[in-house]
């Protein structure tokens, strides 16, 4: 793996770099971690934006396509696998709730956040990709596109170059890298909450509940969440698996399928609960009860098109595409048995702030000790 004329190295060396940048960014306050991320999702939205906007106000290749909104197109044999990666897309915006103990007002900004980046995220990628297939003309998005999975192009970035220079297209190069690292760390922090608040529960071991005395972090769970990556990372480099098609293109069908059961079995629990809670259900005049239908419906819907389309995604036989899709699962029975066995209580913040939440996280902590 080369980049900018840099020595030929094998992809594993590049992935324990960021691996090693990522843990030191996630082992210490989150206020560090969202700097880095603030920064590099400024950059790397400016410069998307400019290209759709160059894209659209040039007319593109053959004008505006309007074709890409047809229901031929739409649903054409690829929904599925269209589907899975706009689902992939998407994956994260739910963890606004995982960050509610280091939030300043909570039950102001996660909801605000919550609807924002569901929003933010779905008109962005349309519009994007929509100038993409814009910029490249109706017949040349699909040639491009499938130069760009034969490794012989990339639609981003000669379209970059097309129609914003060079020099932008280098800038675009470098952002691709800086986004994917965004993404590692974030995950990487989202992983070690998730981790945080399952121990303070009860359904993991208590110690992944520790909040470090000066960074103000989970620094424990941290900790053991790059350990985790490095295992696995360090398995695949050494069994030389592809990255992009191998790595990435499995792993996301696997987190995807993971999570749609994870808000598939969210959106039934919400309606179970306003179904026993009928004082709660009026006074939300319907709505209670609406959006959760749809939810189950829509994810329903989803994780079978997904399914049945697996080895698409995997690029692999239907046993291992089977092996992969039953992976979710697995954790799934392993975490509801895991957490049969221990006692799972709720933590209760009174005051949501992150020296309120450590305050309370230590307390609990003094308490098992005692």
């Amino acid at each position: 793996m080369t980049f900018f004329g840099g020595p030929t190295l094998h992809w594993g060396v590049y992935a324990f770099i960021a691996l090693i940048l990522v843990a030191v960014l996630g082992y210490r306050h989150i206020e560090l971690s969202s700097r880095v991320l603030g920064v590099a999702l400024v950059a790397e939205i400016t410069v998307v934006v400019v290209l759709d906007v160059v894209i659209f106000s040039t007319g593109g290749a053959e004008g505006i396509v309007w074709s890409t909104f047809s229901a031929d197109n739409v649903f054409s044999p690829g929904l599925a696998i269209s589907v899975l990666f706009a689902l992939t897309g998407f994956i994260g915006f739910e963890a606004t709730a995982v960050f509610r103990d280091e939030a300043r007002d909570p039950a102001r900004t996660i909801p605000r956040a919550t609807y924002l980046a569901v929003i933010i995220i779905g008109v962005f990628y349309a519009v994007s990709c929509w100038a993409l297939i814009t910029g490249a003309g109706a017949e040349g998005a699909v040639a491009l596109a499938k130069a760009t999975l034969a490794g012989d192009a990339n639609m981003l970035m000669d379209l970059t170059g097309r129609y914003l220079g060079p020099i932008f297209q280098d800038i675009t190069q470098v952002l691709l890298v800086t986004s994917l690292f965004a993404c590692v760390l974030s995950f990487h922090n989202i992983i070690a909450r998730y981790q945080f608040t399952l121990a303070g529960r009860g359904a993991l071991p208590r110690r992944l509940g520790v909040v470090h005395g000066r960074h103000e972090s989970p620094a424990f769970s941290s900790v053991v969440q790059t350990i985790t990556a490095a295992v696995i990372v360090g398995a695949f480099a050494l069994l030389d698996v592809e990255p992009l098609v191998g790595v990435f293109g499995s792993m996301a069908g696997v987190a995807t399928v993971g999570m749609v059961l994870l808000m598939l079995l969210t959106s039934v629990a919400v309606l179970a609960f306003f179904s026993r809670n009928a004082r709660v259900r009026r006074a939300l005049i319907g709505r209670a009860m609406v959006a959760p239908i749809a939810a189950v419906i829509g994810l329903a819907l989803s994780l079978w098109l997904v399914l049945s389309n697996f080895t698409l995604v995997t690029g692999g036989s239907v046993a291992l595409s089977i092996v992969l899709a039953l992976l979710p699962v697995a954790a799934g029975v392993i975490g509801v048995a895991w957490g049969g066995r221990r006692r799972i209580g709720e933590i209760q913040v009174p005051d949501a702030t992150p020296t309120a939440a450590i305050a309370v996280a230590r307390a609990q902590d003094d308490m098992i000790d005692g």
